[in-house]
């Protein structure tokens, strides 16, 4: 079977592997693309277990909005909003994956296209023109296909009453959820339910998100488990935990592996449900769940080096911080230091922040920029720049971490670092990485040295940094 670096390219879907996938029902296709049956006018995954259509009957998505666009009804047997996220997308413009990951996190719920355009520093009209050059759908069409896919998750997979669900999804009304659902699936949001009883206020939630297998579960834990903060996560009894705060909403998330299940299982508990997609996401996001393994793994295999390692811990994932913010705090805190003193640090520094009466939550940029000079157990210069660079970003001043070179104190390695677990790059890459350079140097086909040789791995070069500590197990 083709892969999809060759058979999703950028100009459109190759209907032929598109064919085989749907009819083999591969799992590795899953989320990559959609398919809509003309004779049903339904929209399916590629795994669906419903008796192929015929060829002239069906035609291919990218994505699940565009499906929904044309006119498709959503499967209510494969349910397209369980599927993996696709990262097809990908190879659109940057303007267009930061809006598309903003509006996955529920950006277009609780503001306004203006104000996202805002965020973005681009006009109305022009970000318009490229959602239609790139995906053939508005901004607008994608947020609400988003609101009521997650809403159908919530009512297949949770006890919460709809008009929980409502605001949780995002659509602000259940009159609103209503004249959706009915569009979409021809009956209300309460019809789509089958046997659960009313939730009890309080009670945790608790949702499946799937991936596409192989995953490597204990490689992405043990990340988690190396660089967990005290006081605000930790990993017991096979499962990662977690305190969530933020202005005007917290709460707790625990993920534990499903394996037999291609998922895994999301627990999580909040104040307000308004914040409930973009916690969703955010975990997904963190745990790296819309990773392609298997393409990830045919480029780096081509390196002999990578080969046997690949062997070993198939389903390499890059995770990530909660935020981009959080992912800078802790880059420059582990500045020349182990990740133990980094993570005693952000301890000394969460407890620092916490408000009294609320729980544990790790600092934000504005309350670290705050602290005096006490609480930072690191030398001035470190210090001083952590600082500067908390009062950027709690000014709400975009700053992406090349922004941020021009800042003393501030390297290629911390770059690579804020790239990495912060914004999500699969080609970031931490240059002069001690742990890198002897993971490397230990492989017994490593030729030439890490500097050239992870030129050839380009644009997985993540990955590859995180099979090699994977491979030192550190």
């Amino acid at each position: 079977m083709d892969t999809l670096s060759t058979a999703f390219p950028s100009e459109g879907l190759d209907p032929e592997t598109c064919r085989r996938a749907r009819l083999s029902r591969d799992p590795r296709f899953d989320g990559e693309f959609f398919l809509g049956v003309r004779s049903t006018g339904i929209y399916c995954r590629p795994i669906c277990p419903a008796r192929a259509a015929a060829e002239h009957n069906v035609v291919y998505f990218r994505e699940a909005s565009q499906a929904a666009e044309a006119g498709f009804r959503p499967c209510l047997r494969c349910r397209p909003e369980a599927a993996p996220g696709s990262a097809a997308w990908q190879g659109s413009s940057v303007t267009v994956q930061r809006a598309l990951r903003l509006i996955r996190e529920g950006a277009l719920n609780t503001a306004t296209l203006a104000a996202l355009c805002e965020r973005l520093g681009v006009g109305e009209r022009y970000l318009r023109k490229l959602f239609q050059r790139e995906l053939g759908v508005s901004p607008n069409a994608v947020a609400q296909n988003q609101r009521l896919l997650f809403a159908r998750q919530l009512l297949q997979e949770t006890a919460l009453p709809v008009t929980d669900i409502a605001f949780a999804a995002g659509f602000g009304s259940v009159r609103r959820c209503n004249s959706a659902f009915r569009a979409s699936f021809g009956k209300p949001p309460s019809a789509m339910r089958r046997g659960r009883d009313p939730a009890t206020p309080g009670q945790s939630i608790r949702l499946q998100l799937r991936y596409r297998p192989p995953y490597d579960w204990e490689g992405v834990l043990d990340f988690f488990q190396r660089h967990a903060v005290s006081g605000v996560e930790s990993v017991q009894d096979g499962g990662y935990h977690r305190q969530l705060r933020w202005p005007g909403n917290s709460g707790t998330i625990t993920v534990r592996h499903q394996p037999a299940d291609h998922a895994i299982a999301l627990e999580l508990r909040l104040d307000h449900l308004a914040d409930m997609m973009a916690v969703v996401q955010r975990v997904r996001r963190m745990f790296d769940l819309d990773a392609n393994p298997e393409v990830i793994a045919e480029s780096l295999a081509k390196d002999p080096a990578l080969a046997a390692l690949l062997d070993r811990f198939p389903g390499i994932r890059s995770p990530l911080c909660w935020s981009a913010e959080e992912a800078t705090v802790r880059a420059i805190v582990g500045q020349q230091v182990s990740i133990g003193a980094a993570r005693s640090v952000c301890a000394r520094l969460a407890d620092a922040t916490r408000e009294p009466g609320q729980g544990a939550g790790f600092p934000t940029a504005a309350a670290i920029a705050a602290l005096d000079d006490s609480h930072f157990a690191m030398p001035t210069r470190r210090r001083d720049t952590l600082r500067t660079v908390c009062r950027r970003l709690a000014s709400g001043e975009p700053t992406s971490a090349q922004a941020l070179l021009a800042e003393p104190g501030i390297g290629p390695w911390t770059v690579a670092m804020i790239e990495m677990r912060g914004e999500g790059r699969p080609d970031a890459f931490p240059p002069r990485d001690l742990g890198l350079m002897r993971a490397w140097e230990a492989l017994p086909d490593a030729e030439a040295p890490l500097e050239h040789a992870c030129e050839r791995w380009r644009p997985w070069r993540a990955y590859a940094a995180n099979l090699l500590w994977r491979s030192l197990g550190v």
